[in-house]
């Protein structure tokens, strides 16, 4: 089984001193133009969708929908419902499909243009898994990508 480890990130938070973690994941994901760039995706376990700002996809040259979902809306921003062709370097060769909203306007950018990797047609190809297990090489843990 090919199994990818990425370590967890800490860092304090200033106002109450508390140390919180995060996993960050990079995909080759691919453009129009058939070439791949590499994003960074924060994996959130709390995120039900796949989301990634509208204009930093614009900017790469991802396939986006023209139009944004009538009656869909996420903080007030538009939504375009999408995909994603992915790969996971480090992990396999293998190019997964995930589902994605792309936020705002395409030509807008957000203030936060954060990419979130939702649960959402992710975890029925990968596995995640957050393990606290502390090592040298990754003193907060990890984060573990298994092809299912």
């Amino acid at each position: 089984m090919a199994r990818l480890e990425v370590p967890l990130r800490g860092r304090t938070l200033q106002s109450t001193g508390d140390e919180v973690l995060h996993a960050d994941l990079d995909l080759e994901v691919k453009t129009d133009q058939g070439t791949w760039v590499i994003i960074r995706f924060r994996v959130d376990p709390g995120t039900e969708m796949t989301t990634m700002p509208a204009q930093v996809a614009r900017d790469l040259d991802l396939p986006i929908p023209r139009r944004p979902v009538r009656g869909l809306s996420f903080r007030g921003q538009q939504v375009r419902r999408g995909l994603l062709r992915a790969r996971i370097p480090g992990l396999d060769a293998n190019e997964y499909v995930f589902p994605c909203y792309f936020l705002s306007d395409p030509y807008v950018p957000l203030a936060d243009p954060r990419n979130l990797l939702g649960l959402t047609g992710v975890i029925d190809q990968v596995r995640l898994i957050f393990d606290g297990t502390r090592s040298i090489s990754a003193p907060n843990g990890i984060l573990g990508v298994e092809k299912i």
